[in-house]
């Protein structure tokens, strides 16, 4: 019988915890969108900006392995972006407060 009040108790608590991961992610989602959005611009910018100046081997080399990384970097964020919210709805419905 504690057993399964204490389980209970886990579950209330939990869904306690994914209702408001949900209601701070809706509230900041926009902000983080745009905060990723202006680091890739301007680190573009700066990559590009190395490329244009780039004269020597070595430096086109390294310009492109930046334009490599930001690829990377922009892809990377773009997985996180998407993959948050759909873990908070798993988690949601993995605890069982229906999202």
């Amino acid at each position: 019988m504690y057993n399964l009040l204490a389980a209970e108790g886990l579950d209330g608590s939990l869904s306690e915890i994914v209702t408001k991961l949900q209601a701070l992610m809706n509230s900041f989602w926009i902000y983080i969108v745009l905060a990723l959005a202006a680091v890739v611009v301007v680190w573009g910018a700066y990559v590009g900006i190395k490329i244009a100046i780039a004269h020597r081997n070595e430096e086109k080399i390294n310009a492109r392995d930046m334009v490599k990384n930001l690829i990377i970097g922009i892809v990377i964020i773009f997985v996180v972006a998407m993959g948050a919210p759909l873990l908070i709805n798993g988690l949601s419905a993995w605890v069982g407060t229906g999202a």
